[in-house]
């Protein structure tokens, strides 16, 4: 059985590598810039599209413009995996085209804005030092053992910060998992709690609580948005402004994936067979402001995937259940479909279940989670 993970480490760059890193991050924003316009202005003038093959053979002609002679300092390795980011960005739109989905036209990057670059191979480690082609060996904070092979690796900025991030193939045996009645779980995901369980043969009620970080910070989010709108462009206080903000961006994405990362590895080790309702996250989100603010807080999308690598890499059954089951509606008792008002908390049929409504939901998950592995 083959999986992948990732392992992700704090760098401990001199200020030498460092202005190496800025360099390389700088190099494929630039490619991808220089991509993207050489892609627009082909099609709006010629209408003509432009190939990844075609750019990937112009970088050769660009290192040797004596103006561009700093191209030659990056890896070119790095400079190609921003023109696969580019392509992969255009084949995304059209294909959103095609589905009639929503998938924002590529846009150009802007400096300080996610800086990265990628690997996609020639990268080592040793103890606690990694090497990278054309910068050399960089110490990092090794707080646990890389596994398996390494496929490809990032560099990427967060706050003031530099980490490494190795995307690593592990090849196990599948482990054989002995399935108990009593380690099922069916997961109701939700805005008022983060998740309703229904556990085991007796179905016991389990809730956990909605952290709402988005929610909880709005108010300094709205107070920072503000301020980086007063200040000039190109200024040097509109720079330190837009740090805060994206700080406090990153400060709120790590608080998720911790609180995701230790919810889903409880789950994992708990539980044998694991349901959860596949939801149109997207269509959701169409709604109202507030709603689809509060579905974005909760990240169900995040959560689900960390969810489904853990149960991959444990050997558990992870079921995802159609949304067509309608499993709010749907009598957990009896299997009869009855109205459901969106402020009603009870579940109340004819045949004599009444209920808390996220507790039938999360039974309906769980049941047909079991008959799945059957």
């Amino acid at each position: 059985m083959n999986f992948k993970k990732s392992f992700k480490y704090l760098l401990k760059p001199r200020k030498v590598e460092k202005t190496f890193f800025n360099q390389f991050s700088g190099g494929k924003r630039w490619i991808f810039n220089w991509g993207l316009d050489q892609r627009k202005e082909s099609w709006e003038n010629e209408k003509k599209r432009i190939s990844l093959f075609d750019q990937n053979n112009e970088l050769v002609y660009l290192k040797k413009r004596e103006d561009l002679a700093w191209l030659k300092n990056i890896h070119s390795q790095v400079l190609q995996q921003s023109l696969n980011d580019l392509d992969r960005a255009f084949v995304n739109f059209f294909n959103g085209l095609k589905k009639n989905i929503q998938i924002g036209y590529p846009k150009f990057k802007c400096k300080g804005e996610k800086d990265s670059f990628r690997y996609p191979q020639g990268v080592k480690v040793k103890e606690d030092k990694v090497w990278l082609p054309k910068i050399g060996w960089i110490k990092f904070k090794k707080t646990r053992e890389v596994e398996g092979v390494i496929k490809q690796t990032t560099i990427i900025k967060e706050r003031d910060n530099w980490y490494v991030v190795f995307s690593c193939e592990i090849e196990k045996e599948e482990p054989k998992v002995n399935i108990d009645p009593e380690k099922t779980l069916g997961i109701d995901l939700g805005l008022k709690y983060f998740a309703n369980l229904a556990i085991g043969k007796e179905n016991h009620f389990v809730t956990i609580e909605n952290p709402k970080y988005l929610k909880k910070a709005l108010k300094k989010l709205q107070f920072l948005s503000k301020e980086l709108s007063k200040k000039n462009k190109g200024g040097k206080n509109r720079y330190k402004a837009r740090k805060k903000l994206s700080n406090l961006h990153c400060y709120l994405k790590n608080l998720r994936l911790d609180f995701f990362h230790k919810l889903a590895l409880m789950i994992v080790k708990s539980h044998d067979i694991i349901g959860v309702e596949k939801m149109n996250i997207k269509a959701m989100m169409r709604g109202l402001k507030t709603l689809s603010r509060a579905i974005s807080d909760a990240a169900w999308g995040m959560f689900l995937s960390c969810l489904k690598n853990k149960a991959l890499e444990y050997g558990k059954n992870l079921y995802e259940v159609s949304s067509f089951l309608e499993s709010t509606r749907l009598c957990s008792n009896c299997g009869k479909k009855n109205e459901m008002k969106l402020g009603q908390s009870k579940y109340i049929c004819e045949c004599g279940q009444n209920i808390d409504r996220d507790l039938n939901a999360a039974i309906n998950i769980k049941n047909l989670a079991v008959g799945a592995s059957v």
